[in-house]
């Protein structure tokens, strides 16, 4: 685990919802998170659970027909903590892209097709203040060089759709590390490439952690991914984060029934198993969300006051943080149920 303890991001009871012709979604409920300095956090969990839409709210990126409903985003910026929730937009585009850089899921999307990869790299930094256009463009191609696209020189004067989608990928990543940000946000950074490839951005991003501190939060599926690069994970459930603890304590000491579920639809090459058990039923329809834990419908160990009433966060450990009723004392469980 990450030594560092000094924190650089908190995101207090923030709410999300979608806005839609069927009715509110309610993709985010109440999302409490810490990120630490320097540290690999990792947001798991299965598609549709509120990863990408928490990270996208750090900086104000919900597209419409979403809305932040509240909380606070507190960012440790010179010393200083700024709620990016309260600044005006030019302001917050002072920081994003800057300080705080994404290297999104679906590159075609991130990639303006009317400008070569080399304009698209160095505008970021010459925006930001960080270059003028002939230091920016070098920088450019070396950015492609570390990121392992062959002949850089040629490929600055491409257009995205030149590309194949793994370049496109590292064209992001490029541009997500043009002005060394102090967090990056990668959402499944090596969805489009191969797995050669796959291991040579991972070790890419562990070298920009280790060499320049950077806080790094990653959004995946890949178990192994996590395994081999993250220093803490959050568990999140339909809105909800429901477990945080250090990698090895996720791995080996798992306590929510939903993060138990998760890693037991992991194969391990150790282990002879057979089958591999799914997790029953599927994420709930967040229009119309089951009351108190939104797991309940699917958790073999569900209680009366599951289906009444959401669980406190309870630390188990320095670090290990569950939200589930089966660690809450018997006295604090009859008290919640008088009270609710």
């Amino acid at each position: 685990m990450s030594t560092r303890n000094k924190e650089i991001l908190k995101i207090r009871n923030l709410y999300v919802n979608f806005y839609t012709y069927a009715g509110v979604v309610k993709a985010i409920n109440g999302v409490d998170l810490d990120v630490y300095e320097g540290e690999v956090i990792s947001l798991v969990g299965e598609t549709g659970c509120g990863k990408t839409v928490t990270s996208r709210a750090i900086t104000r990126l919900i597209p419409p027909p979403g809305r932040i409903e509240k909380g606070e985003i507190l960012f440790r910026k010179n010393s200083e903590w700024i709620d990016l929730l309260k600044l005006d937009e030019n302001e917050l585009r002072k920081i994003r892209g800057d300080e705080i850089a994404y290297i999104f899921q679906d590159p075609s999307s991130a990639l303006d097709p009317l400008y070569t990869t080399g304009y698209q790299i160095a505008e970021t930094m010459v925006v930001h203040d960080k270059a003028d256009w002939d230091e920016a463009w070098k920088k450019a191609i070396e950015l492609l060089r570390e990121t392992m696209i062959p002949a850089p020189e040629e490929r600055v004067k491409t257009y995205p759709h030149e590309l194949s989608g793994g370049m496109k990928q590292r064209v992001v990543i490029s541009i997500a590390l043009s002005n060394d940000p102090k967090i990056l946000i990668a959402d499944e950074p090596t969805t489009n490439v191969d797995v050669t490839i796959q291991a040579e951005l991972i070790d890419l991003l562990k070298e920009l952690q280790k060499k320049k501190g950077t806080t790094i939060m990653l959004i995946t599926h890949n178990m192994g991914l996590v395994a081999e690069i993250a220093d803490r994970v959050a568990v999140m459930y339909a809105g909800n984060v429901v477990e945080i603890a250090d990698i090895w304590t996720i791995f080996e000491e798992p306590l929510h029934p939903y993060t138990k579920g998760l890693l037991a639809c992991v194969p391990d090459p150790l282990k002879k198993i057979e089958r591999l058990e799914p997790i029953p039923g599927t994420i709930p329809n967040l229009i119309y969300p089951p009351p108190g834990c939104r797991f309940h419908p699917r958790c073999p160990k569900a209680m009366d006051i599951c289906k009444k009433q959401r669980s406190p966060r309870v630390e188990i450990a320095p670090g290990h943080f569950v939200e589930c009723w089966l660690f809450v004392s018997e006295e604090e469980r009859k008290e919640a149920e008088k009270s609710g």
